[in-house]
């Protein structure tokens, strides 16, 4: 499998997602079950050209993480250091990814709305300099979480008009992975919530390989699918012999 993939050949969720990164879409929510590099392709797909950077959202989370909060400099004074919504919108063209975006709630809520506004909405002032800070027309929030959209409080699910629903990893993920383990990451990152297995399960295999066989690796982190997947290995290794 290609580590660049082709729009034809990528899974339905992720030409979704192609296409509404292509389109410029500057707010987007991806959803589905964890590991399936939801992050990966926030952070990653069509990335603008000053980055991307990352808010993840815990249930204390305050605005302090979001807009920025006054600390002291030299034991004389206080500052205002800036957080992670106006660092990204004074490099212009970026994307801020708001990470498990339904852990957020309270004054962190009432700030992440604030900060996923419309382009002619969006504006706050520095509580030190007075500065009006705006993003630029060319900024992005992609939010992700592994609920249903419409579990998020209405006004947030609002701020978002395309959601994206991931259900498997995407090839360039399963790349990372050797060719005999991609298809068992794949296949059991769709299945039913109580079987399915995230890709990080299969990259931590691949660590676990460096110093143990892959029986071992596999008796340590996937008994339940050790069988099966020593199984799809041997074939593999007929596959691939000269």
């Amino acid at each position: 499998m290609s580590t660049n993939p082709t729009h034809e050949t990528l899974p339905p969720c992720w030409q979704a997602l192609d296409d509404v990164l292509r389109a410029g879409l500057s707010r987007v929510l991806l959803w589905g079950p964890p590991g399936t590099g939801k992050t990966f392709g926030a952070r990653s797909l069509y990335a603008p050209k000053n980055g991307a950077l990352r808010v993840q959202c815990v249930e204390d989370m305050t605005d302090a993480q979001i807009f920025g909060q006054w600390k002291p400099e030299d034991g004389t004074r206080w500052t205002f250091h800036e957080g992670a919504v106006p660092r990204a919108w004074r490099r212009g063209e970026s994307r801020l990814v708001f990470d498990e975006i339904d852990k957020a709630g309270g004054e962190a809520l009432s700030s992440l709305l604030l900060a996923t506004d419309s382009f002619e909405s969006c504006e706050w002032q520095n509580p030190e300099t007075r500065e009006i800070v705006k993003p630029g027309a060319e900024f992005q929030a992609i939010a992700t979480t592994n609920v249903e959209p419409h579990l998020l409080p209405e006004a947030l699910r609002d701020r978002f008009p395309i959601a994206v629903q991931i259900d498997e990893p995407h090839p360039a993920a399963l790349a990372r992975l050797p060719e005999f383990l991609r298809e068992p990451a794949r296949a059991l990152s769709k299945a039913d919530e109580h079987e399915r297995v995230s890709l990080r399960t299969f990259l931590a295999i691949v660590e676990l390989m460096r110093v143990h066989s892959l029986d071992r690796a596999l008796e340590i982190a996937l008994p339940q699918h050790r069988e099966s997947i020593l199984e799809a290995a041997a074939v593999n290794a007929l596959q691939v012999k000269p």
